[in-house]
């Protein structure tokens, strides 16, 4: 059975997706690769598909860019419902969503998957190193979610990003979906991180997953770890070491390579650095 990287976007041309695109196929990763794109150019629909991507599209005007009708969700809310529409159509083992605009893949994710998901875990989460209490965009996404007794129940748990998700494939499949339906009707719009941080701090999710920290070298999330604007905020209310760059790699505290890094565009030397690299 094969296995999937996907991913959907919005108004990106070539020269903000070329950095996640490239990156995959740099890493090594042999199976199938999706772009879903609401809104995107011809011109950049054939530069993704011509670097072995399957494109999703819609709609196309008349010059044959792809359109996507307004549906007043935030298209990083909208995707779930097409990730998860793709996936229920097709059957994979191993499965990896990710932000697109924000993600560069420094190795082959099967091979950290493989080891991680043992017999009885079916989903990986990739923690920011703080609790919700700490971070206050977070914070306050918790609260406007879904209230004053919630949050008070949920305010001391670690945060995990919902930019970075892998798994078995139908277990990711119906993560998706749970996440998409669980986003509709809220008081806020942009709410699919604080339904997700509910969703896997509760049973069945925490006995069949794996919660990984950025110690662990799975996926570092530089928003919280990195950003150069934050980071001497932050620092005293992170709960691991942070990540380093190491010549053109970005690594733990003690050197391991991660396989996935998120929000590298927060920290001006490191973007300049990584789209060298998968420019």
């Amino acid at each position: 059975m094969k296995d999937l990287i996907i991913g959907g976007a919005s108004n990106y041309d070539w020269n903000v997706l070329k950095y996640w695109v490239n990156s995959i196929n740099k890493s090594g990763f042999q199976g199938d690769k999706v772009l879903i794109l609401m809104n995107c150019d011809k011109d950049t629909v054939k530069k993704v598909s011509d670097a072995g991507f399957i494109v999703v599209g819609f709609q196309q005007d008349t010059q044959g860019n792809l359109t996507y009708p307004q549906t007043g969700r935030a298209p990083h809310v909208e995707r779930f419902l097409h990730i998860y529409n793709y996936l229920s159509q097709n059957e994979y083992r191993y499965a990896i969503t990710t932000d697109v605009k924000d993600v560069i893949f420094q190795q082959n994710p099967i091979h950290y998957i493989e080891k991680a998901l043992t017999d009885d875990k079916n989903l990986m989460f990739a923690s920011e190193s703080m609790y919700y209490k700490d971070e206050p965009w977070g914070n306050e996404n918790l609260h406007q979610t879904f209230g004053d007794f919630i949050y008070s129940k949920f305010k001391d748990n670690e945060i995990y990003n919902v930019g970075v998700l892998a798994g078995r494939g139908h277990a990711l499949r119906d993560l998706i979906c749970n996440i998409f339906v669980a986003t509709q009707g809220r008081p806020i719009p942009i709410c699919d991180q604080s339904t997700f941080n509910f969703m896997i701090s509760m049973s069945p999710y925490k006995e069949t997953s794996v919660y990984l920290r950025s110690e662990d070298a799975w996926a570092a999330q530089l928003g919280t770890t990195g950003d150069p604007t934050k980071i001497e905020k932050f620092r005293p209310f992170l709960i691991e070491a942070e990540p380093k760059m190491s010549v053109n790699i970005v690594t733990t505290s003690t050197g391991i390579p991660f396989t996935i890094v998120h929000q590298y565009d927060r920290i001006p030397n490191w973007r300049k650095i990584l789209e060298a690299k998968y420019g």
